[in-house]
């Protein structure tokens, strides 16, 4: 009843795709370090002729590129990085962080604003796709765990389907499936997502399952046949919708030992 690790550490790679892998948050990170000072070389030949409007666009881009290839916090030290360039290179008095116009000391100001904004805005769009992009797969789960079970598949057939779907929706490390009555408590994946128990971290927004593991129990018309049991990787936040998937995965599950006792 356990399923290999190594397909369990494939299955929670590829739900960790959509962040940013390590070379790109290099990059972020190079950008924020450098390219607001390629700004500043670039432009400082000409600034008796730009606008400071105009620079502090050309500013917001870097900050753009920034986030969009880096993270959040690659976006963020690049709108700190080119408001400082900006007031060292295109403020008087020059190469000094020292400001005498008020005027000057209001659009640095802005620059920062508009580089953070700009920055937490670009990390909110890849957050929002990435959610979508998980909602499109939990849906992609149920259905095909409804087809399985209402096509009249044998209950050892469903049992591993659902396994391995929580494996990948949940990030687990182990899944296992243990009849009634048990030898031990765990704690327990509430209908409402909700579940108690020590050892949680919170990790990327979200909290991880309880370090001892968590269950879900699998019952239907009254009665419980046995549970599952989740062994979590701790470095992997869960979301409250995740977790009400799972209960709806096991329900299935359920339902088609529900059915072949009836039949029995």
């Amino acid at each position: 009843m356990f399923l290999g690790r190594a397909q369990a550490y494939t299955w929670v790679m590829a739900r960790r795709t959509p962040a940013p892998d390590d070379i790109s948050r290099a990059i972020g990170l190079a950008i924020a370090a450098f390219g607001p000072l390629v700004v500043a070389g670039l432009l400082v030949p000409f600034r008796a002729d730009l606008a400071s409007a105009n620079v502090v666009l050309v500013y917001v881009l870097v900050v753009v590129f920034g986030a969009v290839v880096g993270t959040r916090w690659s976006g963020a030290l690049t709108a700190v990085v080119a408001a400082m360039s900006y007031d060292a290179f295109f403020t008087k008095p020059y190469q000094s962080l020292k400001i005498d116009n008020a005027n000057d000391l209001e659009t640095t100001l802005l620059l920062l604003a508009i580089g953070l904004i700009v920055a937490e805005l670009v990390a909110y769009t890849r957050r929002h796709r990435a959610r979508a992009a998980t909602r499109g797969d939990e849906i992609q789960m149920l259905r095909r765990t409804a087809e399985l079970v209402a096509s009249g598949a044998s209950t050892d057939e469903v049992l591993t389907t659902v396994r391995s779907e929580l494996v990948e929706l949940l990030s687990l490390v182990e899944c296992r499936y243990e009849a009634a009555p048990f030898t031990s408590t765990l704690p327990r994946i509430e209908r409402t997502g909700g579940v108690e128990g020590a050892h949680r971290r919170w990790i990327s927004g979200e909290f991880t399952l309880p370090g001892l593991g968590a269950e879900i129990p699998v019952a239907a018309r009254g009665r419980t046949f046995g549970r599952l049991v989740l062994v979590p990787d701790l470095d992997t936040g869960v979301s409250i919708e995740e977790r009400i998937v799972a209960v709806a995965l096991v329900d299935q599950l359920g339902a088609a030992l529900a059915s072949d006792a009836t039949a029995a």
